[in-house]
């Protein structure tokens, strides 16, 4: 009798099953990794930029920011690394600045990304783009542009 009443080599089959779905499992994964990793690298808002200065499309945002009705500082630095500058990132405090090779729709989600990231869940969020609150559609799809001014306001959910 064989592998649990079941006829011989049936654990064999069973066990070369599994590795083979393994495998599959394995290649399916490296291979998703492989496309996403080469989708981000075309992708702008992931692109290193080396001087941020240098870049011929600039866009430089003045940002206010309240959490709770205090104000926030929005620091410089953000979206800068060691080893990376993101075309998104503040160079002094309170002031969104934009760098890259060609002009290119980054949005305020872009910067928000940078800077908060997932925890914007957990705020009410309302946003005012030179003055007037923005009502069509989400704020983080609101596009920077030059000399526009941004007033964001963060109240945190009960």
């Amino acid at each position: 009798m064989g592998f649990g009443g079941q006829e011989p080599g049936k654990k064999r089959r069973l066990v070369w099953s599994m590795a083979l779905l393994a495998g599959a499992v394995i290649v399916a994964g490296a291979g998703t990794k492989a496309v996403t990793d080469y989708l981000r690298s075309q992708d702008p808002i992931y692109q290193c930029i080396q001087n941020p200065l240098a870049e011929p499309y600039q866009l430089t945002l003045p940002v206010s920011v309240t959490v709770d009705g205090a104000p926030a500082r929005v620091p410089s630095e953000v979206g800068i690394t060691k080893n990376c500058t993101l075309p998104v990132h503040t160079l002094q405090d309170n002031t969104i600045h934009v760098a890259y090779k060609e002009p290119y729709t980054f949005t305020l989600g872009h910067f928000l990304y940078n800077w908060i990231g997932q925890n914007l869940t957990k705020y009410d969020t309302k946003v005012y783009v030179n003055n007037v609150q923005h009502t069509g559609g989400s704020f983080l799809d609101i596009p920077l542009k030059d000399g526009d001014s941004i007033r964001i306001e963060f109240t945190t959910r009960k």
